[in-house]
């Protein structure tokens, strides 16, 4: 029987496989989609150091988890901003990036320590990115509706769309874990984590793979061109 943390981190290693085809055709695609292929390293690292430090060290992982997702988010106003959308809105852009620092410096810095993870942070961030990814898709659905699930954008904003609902609800379920008649639901909840994880992983993998190469992204080109 493998235990319950060295599953987990298998699952969430799923990740190596986009990763790998985006360093294989980082040079090809184009750039607009370069922060994605960098969250894909991030996400990889993090899970690496996360997992010495639970299975070697025998410490506490909430430092990592809390840098990684701050990481995260900004590198994910990032990949909206040169895909378009924030790059049209750009006081909107600057705005989500000043209101999520100074929410992770408070809850991490001022009211609680980095040493305990930052719930608040995240389902704030996670709630932005869902609407950033549906924006997107609409924006393609109206613009261009033929052949969306061979669209590699459209297959990246909805596995933002999974895993960042599944995370608002993942850190919620920690809230409810106390309630004697929500324990059940809450702990398949947080145990199911890492399967979707690992199937939206598969996604990103099929959706690298379908990244357009430099000419090809006329989306790209109508923007910054």
């Amino acid at each position: 029987m493998i235990p319950d943390h060295i599953a987990s981190f298998l699952l969430s290693e799923t990740v190596v496989i986009p990763l790998i085809i985006g360093v294989v055709r980082f040079y090809k695609i184009n750039t607009s989609y370069h922060p994605f292929i960098l969250l894909l390293l991030m996400a990889f690292t993090s899970e690496v150091i996360s997992f010495i430090c639970i299975s070697y060290l025998h410490a506490n992982n909430a430092i990592t988890v809390n840098l990684y997702a701050l990481i995260e988010c900004l590198i994910l106003l990032f990949l909206f901003r040169s895909w378009g959308f924030l790059q049209r809105k750009q006081k909107l852009f600057y705005f989500l990036m000043a209101a999520f620092i100074i929410i992770w410096i408070t809850e991490n810095l001022v009211f609680f320590k980095i040493e305990t993870y930052s719930p608040f942070f995240k389902g704030a961030y996670s709630f932005v990115i869902v609407l950033l990814s549906i924006n997107e898709i609409n924006y393609m659905i109206v613009q261009d509706n033929k052949q969306l699930f061979k669209n590699a954008k459209f297959l990246i904003c909805l596995g933002f769309i999974i895993y960042f609902i599944y995370q608002i609800i993942y850190e919620a379920s920690y809230y409810v874990l106390g309630k004697d008649n929500v324990v059940s639901v809450a702990t398949k909840i947080i145990s199911m984590f890492g399967y979707m994880n690992a199937f939206v992983n598969l996604l990103y993998g099929v959706a690298t793979f379908l990244i357009p190469v430099k000419k090809n992204d006329l989306y790209f080109n109508r923007h910054f061109e």
